[in-house]
């Protein structure tokens, strides 16, 4: 498996901002692709893992909005998950998988369309690791030691840890210091090669880290598991996208997706997913932004 090289060390500084834009903005090139109707989609992914089999399962997921909507498809991976929303909001990507909090995000800037979202799952969303020599077993002995995230528009790597972490009386760049390794296995090497004290990634994600080697189980300490994420995934599409293709995907692609094991375990897909949500289906999400100090009614 090759990590993505390198931490890269950046602020919420970059979400405020990125957040501003799109909601100053999130109208002007979507207004020269309303509703144009497209032979081809492309479809974004966000970021996850380097792990082949993880790049195959998205392949698997282009491949089922191809044949959901009928139409040829490319599929796209922006750097980060924010990238994705920027990607759908300027119209160069027509249908994206989002993670919780960028869904909320983009909906509650108006970027995008949410066509379906699945439901909560009752599992801890994030596992924070340390290494069992490390002297760290809690969340309490985080003080003065450095935590690598995965990305600031991670749900399972930034927002669901952070916030595990605040209730605990914790505050960010007081009592301990983060930086974001950029993907969640460059996030657990880290942790594993001694570069930073504790790593956060999805909890999905831990027992696929021990099967490839990426961390002995034996040398590991899971010091903290998070809350359930309020909502699961969704299915996104740009503002202009034509009803054809709207329709055929809320009508074909649920199936598509649940007939698939693999992708069923790596997004933890919970039954059949609400059509055309509501922005209340996102607004617990907003309630653990606000828990680490995001307001996003601010964001404009």
């Amino acid at each position: 498996m090759h990590a993505r090289a390198g931490i890269i060390a950046t602020s919420l500084i970059g979400l405020v901002a990125l957040t501003g834009a799109l909601a100053g903005c999130s109208s002007d090139a979507n207004a020269s692709t309303a509703n144009q109707s497209k032979t081809e989609l492309v479809f974004a992914t966000p970021p996850g893992t380097d792990d082949p089999e993880e790049q195959a399962i998205m392949t698997d997921l282009s491949h089922m909005v191809g044949e959901a909507s009928g139409r040829t498809v490319t599929n796209l991976q922006p750097a980060d998950y924010l990238g994705v929303v920027e990607a759908v909001r300027n119209g160069s990507v027509d249908v994206a998988v989002l993670s919780q909090f960028s869904a909320a995000l983009a909906y509650k800037t108006d970027s995008v369309d949410p066509l379906l979202v699945w439901g909560a799952s009752s599992e801890p969303a994030s596992f924070c690791l340390a290494k069992k020599d490390s002297g760290i077993k809690t969340a309490a002995d985080l003080k003065g030691h450095q935590i690598a995230f995965v990305d600031p528009g991670s749900t399972t790597g930034y927002f669901m840890p952070k916030s595990l972490f605040k209730k605990a009386g914790l505050t960010d760049g007081t009592d301990y210091k983060s930086t974001f390794a950029g993907s969640h296995d460059s996030a657990v090497l880290a942790m594993a090669n001694g570069s930073v004290d504790v790593a956060c990634t999805a909890r999905q994600l831990y027992p696929t880290f021990v099967q490839k080697g990426v961390i002995k189980e034996d040398d590991v300490t899971i010091i903290a598991k998070s809350d359930p994420i309020p909502v699961g995934i969704s299915i996104v599409v740009r503002k202009g996208l034509d009803e054809q293709a709207r329709e055929a995907l809320k009508a074909k692609l649920p199936a598509l997706m649940a007939g698939n094991a693999k992708l069923v375990k790596t997004f933890g897909l919970k039954g059949e997913p609400a059509k055309d949500p509501e922005f209340s289906t996102y607004a617990p999400l907003v309630d653990v932004a606000q828990s680490i100090g995001v307001d996003l009614k601010d964001l404009r």
